[in-house]
């Protein structure tokens, strides 16, 4: 009798820790940590990827309409910042693949019902090879740029009201320019093989920003 008593409690003692286990799951709210890595994470590709503009609106391929506040307010400035695309393995300047050369014309087709005052580029094949097509679309001329000294250049050019300005370079320039541009560091350089970011900056005054990020 006294062995089945102490295996009844035994029972219940294990069968109540055993209940009591998933309780310490559920003390780890799940909405923090999603929320934690939803602020982390890469949103879903249809969701960045941009197929246009509506009313000088971004539109993603999910159907993400995204608020562009310098092709809105009259009192911003807005930048379009692309790395060059695809190039070959030419050297020691070399121009764009077929893939690269698909990708410039996908930049001009999706910049093309928005009105561009300046198409700017780094002084190389396949940069301004990239900046072309959206060039001769606008009836602009490419203006070259130093990456060198963007610092200063883009500052300056920030001060202007409500320009829309594409700006070319690359992998390790345009994140310079960004967080230039931005006022913090927010964007890492990009991977060697990734030609697909496109950012835009809307700009109030120099150092004050805010911005979204596509791709293309």
């Amino acid at each position: 009798m006294v062995r089945l008593i102490v295996l009844l409690i035994s029972s219940c003692l294990i069968f109540g820790a055993c209940k009591s286990k998933p309780k310490t799951t559920e003390a780890v709210p799940k909405t923090d940590q999603t929320e934690t890595v939803g602020k982390t994470k890469s949103l879903d590709n249809a969701d960045v990827n941009l197929i246009g503009f509506k009313d000088n609106k971004a539109v993603t391929a999910s159907g993400r309409i995204v608020d562009i506040p310098g092709l809105t307010d009259e009192k911003q400035s807005t930048y379009f910042l692309v790395r060059h695309a695809e190039k070959t393995s030419e050297k020691p300047n070399p121009g764009l693949t077929d893939a690269g050369m698909a990708r410039a014309a996908k930049l001009a087709a999706l910049l093309d019902d928005l009105k561009i005052d300046q198409v700017m580029s780094t002084d190389y094949k396949r940069t301004q090879d990239t900046a072309a097509p959206l060039a001769k679309a606008k009836k602009l001329a490419i203006q070259s740029y130093d990456p060198g000294m963007q610092k200063d250049l883009f500052t300056d050019l920030s001060v202007f009201n409500k320009q829309n300005v594409l700006v070319v370079g690359h992998s390790n320039t345009i994140p310079k320019l960004a967080n230039i541009l931005i006022g913090k560091e927010v964007i890492a350089e990009y991977d060697h093989e990734d030609y697909s970011n496109l950012l835009i900056i809307s700009i109030s005054q120099p150092g004050v920003a805010t911005y979204e990020r596509f791709q293309f």
